[in-house]
């Protein structure tokens, strides 16, 4: 798949893509003719890098993921409980978000209802 695709299919810009590249988180991106074309092994690759920043997990512990992964099973506990400590890590913040959420629900709704009461007044 050529980069204007790859781009397209998962809403990043081309200099994000050539960054993952340039850090080591995607790679060797195999070329023709000097055009990147991605194969569908780069394409879970970074649908697993975008999914892990959306978590909010850094680029240089994807890379140290990555890198653990790359050395193969032996690593597959600790790579279990990278991915366990960043999933407790998103629990806690869904929980926080959640609870801000709410606060600011509540807080619209008092000002429904002064919005509501200075109208009628």
């Amino acid at each position: 798949m050529k980069i204007k695709e790859v781009t397209n299919q998962f809403s990043i810009s081309s200099s994000t893509l050539r960054y993952y590249e340039h850090e080591g988180l995607l790679g060797p991106v195999r070329c023709v003719h000097g055009i990147r074309d991605y194969s569908d092994r780069d394409l879970e690759r970074l649908d697993f890098i975008l999914c892990t920043k959306k978590c909010r997990m850094s680029l240089k512990q994807i890379q140290y993921f990555i890198n653990i992964y790359e050395q193969g099973d032996e690593t597959i506990p600790e790579r279990l409980a990278v991915l366990q400590e960043q999933l407790a890590k998103t629990q806690t913040t869904l929980v926080e978000l959640t609870q801000s959420m709410d606060h600011l629900k509540d807080k619209i709704d008092n000002f429904h209802q002064l919005a509501a009461n200075h109208s009628g007044k």
